[in-house]
This record gives structure tokens, sequence and C-alpha cells, in this order.
């Protein structure tokens, strides 16, 4: 919720109603959830977040699998949706431009193979695949594993069934 949805008084705001700028700023919002898979101030109680809001605090940018997807212009955006004053913040349909211009060169971001891929206890080779859903582990002496071009493509000759330990 906007900061002038919160506290119509300090921002000015005469009947404390959505705008299309309290709209752009919970839009703003959701797409910080949406792409990071976490709530916006998910660490704090209502209250608190009601009070950093009212402040003008923002929201960090996330890190580590939770900010793969926020490039500087991306951040640069979101912070406008926040801004305090709700005639500053861009229209609804300038973020949507914005996000479609920006979603044509965007690229998901792909598995890595764990950099302390190991050697199974009987020898063969063990790959280890990360991601953001999490690791599998598979091994099958006869399988080639390649990682080339940020994909990950496993052959397995015709005349060998498929087996994996995982």
């Amino acid at each position: 919720m906007s900061p002038e949805l919160l506290y119509p008084d300090k921002f000015g705001s005469k009947h404390g109603q959505p705008t299309k700028g309290s709209d752009c700023y919970a839009l703003g919002m959701v797409i910080l959830e949406v792409l990071s898979g976490r709530v916006p101030f998910a660490q704090f109680k209502d209250f608190i977040v009601m009070r950093k809001v009212i402040k003008g605090e923002l929201p960090e940018i996330p890190e580590g699998p939770e900010g793969v997807w926020f490039t500087d212009d991306l951040w640069q955006m979101l912070n406008r949706c926040w801004m305090t004053k709700p005639g500053s913040r861009p229209t609804i349909g300038a973020v949507l431009e914005f996000l479609e211009r920006v979603s044509r060169t965007w690229k998901p971001p792909s598995p890595r193979p764990d950099e302390d891929a190991e050697m199974d206890k009987d020898g063969s080779d063990f790959t280890t695949v990360s991601d953001s859903f999490g690791v599998i582990n598979c091994s099958n002496p006869t399988t080639t594993t390649t990682w080339r071009d940020g994909i990950l493509t496993q052959h397995v000759p015709s005349t060998v069934t498929p087996s994996y330990k995982c």
C-alpha cells in the first residue's frame, strides 16, 4: 500500500482513496514479489512495514537466486514506481511499455553445473546440476553430459537404456 493511502494527511491525499499513482506504487511491489518470489519487507511485521512505507523506506534489491531478474534498469523503474510523490511516479502504461521492451532481451536464468562436482564411490562420473529449484544429482557412466552456452545437454547412446541414481 502506498504511503499516501496509509497516511493521507501527511501526503496531501484528500480522502485516502486509491489513485493511479497509488496503483503504480502497488504494481511496483507486485513486480518485485513476482520476480523475487518474496513479499516485500517479508521479514517485518505489518506495523513495521507501514512505518517504513510512510517514512519512504524502500525494499532492498534481492540478491542471489531471488535477484537474478533484477537488472539495473528494472530496479530503477521500480524505484520510480515507489517515488514518495504520486505525481512523480510513471503511468501504468509507461511501466507496461518498459516491461515489454526489456522482456525482449531478458533470458531466463539457466541451471549451472555445481563447481564441486564429484566422482561417485564406484568411480563413475557424478553430475550435479543446480538451479533455483534445488540440486539434482545423477550418474550414468554411459551418458555424456556437456555444458555449452548456458545449456546442459546429455547424450545417451541408442543401445543403452538410461539408468540414473537420483
